[in-house]
């Protein structure tokens, strides 16, 4: 039976992750950490929760490294995969702090206990494409980084001192940056969960800058098959792109969303002016990952936005009750 740990399990993306293995293969082993409770059932998604390979535990990566080390000692997994993160790009000029502390701090003080555990095959450290900084050219892995917000510049340096370790040490990491994320469970802040509870009971949406922002969407699972494809296949030491080749501007996507829900796009938007600090728009060349093992977009972007409004119908009595403004949480 092999053992995985998902740091960051607690969260939407890290219950789909764990779901995604547990079904994927018989004998995988699922050892969840986060920093809160499990969530309520539409969060957690019940994924692996009535599974006994899997497990949770709540850890928090910030203020009880040692305690993390600890119990990864005592569960040995092969694959260590790291989500958690402070991951609100436009959020972090305030208490940017807080994105060191979590994203760099706390992840040196974990890693450096585990240097030459031979236990450890793997470990997978999620980072960003925000680490490439704004460009019209797609980025590839060998692009120069340029952070502009405090996030960003966090996650590059955590890619730095992790590959630092790779090379001198010889750990045995991987990084994969992904575009932005979505799927069943997101936060309800997040722009396709929160168009879809607009549309659905009425709201009004505003829709900064008029929506002109362009963005690349992958479906949690499919960074999740490439979580699986990189830590099973993929040389130590190797960075991953992973993203569709499309872009998509927001207004076309509220616009795509309003139309699936049956609602009219204007009785549900209010334009509203630009937001500073926006997230850092990315253009990814993921052709490394494709070449070397084999992995492409499973979930193309209208399969994604049926499963995600699908999730939020399902749950709308209790979701409806919930706040969709982004509250920081350290």
């Amino acid at each position: 039976m092999r053992t995985w740990a998902i740091l960051g399990g607690g969260g939407w993306a890290g219950s789909l992750i764990s779901g995604f293995l547990l079904t994927a293969a018989s004998d995988v082993r699922v050892v969840g950490v986060g920093r809160n409770p499990e969530r309520s059932a539409p969060f957690a998604l019940h994924r692996g929760v009535d599974d006994l390979r899997y497990e949770y535990h709540q850890v928090h990566l910030a203020y009880e490294p040692e305690r993390l080390v600890s119990l990864l000692e005592a569960k040995q997994p092969e694959v260590i995969v790291n989500l958690a993160a402070q991951g609100e790009e436009a959020a972090s000029w305030s208490n940017s702090w807080r994105y060191y502390e979590t994203n760099v701090v706390a992840l040196a003080r974990v890693v450096e206990p585990l240097l030459g555990a031979t236990w450890l095959r793997k470990w997978v450290q999620i980072g960003t494409a925000s680490v490439y900084g704004a460009g019209r050219e797609a980025a590839t892995e060998d692009f120069p980084l340029r952070p502009a917000t405090p996030y960003a510049v966090s996650k590059a340096a955590a890619d730095f001192y992790l590959l630092a370790v790779g090379t001198v040490r010889r750990f045995p990491v991987n990084v994969i940056r992904p575009a932005n994320l979505y799927g069943p469970g997101q936060q309800l802040h997040r722009i396709i969960p929160k168009t879809t509870l607009c549309a659905l009971l009425g709201r009004t949406l505003p829709l900064q800058g008029g929506g002109s922002a362009r963005k690349f969407f992958l479906h949690a699972e499919d960074l999740a098959r490439a979580i699986r494809a990189v830590a099973e296949r993929a040389e130590p030491g190797r960075v991953y792109n992973v993203g569709p080749r499309e872009a998509v501007t927001i207004r076309t996507l509220v616009e795509t969303i309003c139309q699936k829900v049956g609602e009219p796009f204007e009785q549900v938007v209010q334009l509203a002016p630009d937001r500073g600090g926006q997230d850092t728009q990315v253009t990814l060349d993921s052709s490394r990952i494709a070449a070397e093992l084999g992995l492409k977009q499973s979930v193309d972007l209208d399969k994604g936005l049926d499963d995600t409004i699908a999730w939020v119908r399902l749950h709308l009595d209790v979701l409806k009750t919930m706040p969709t403004e982004f509250t920081f949480r350290a």
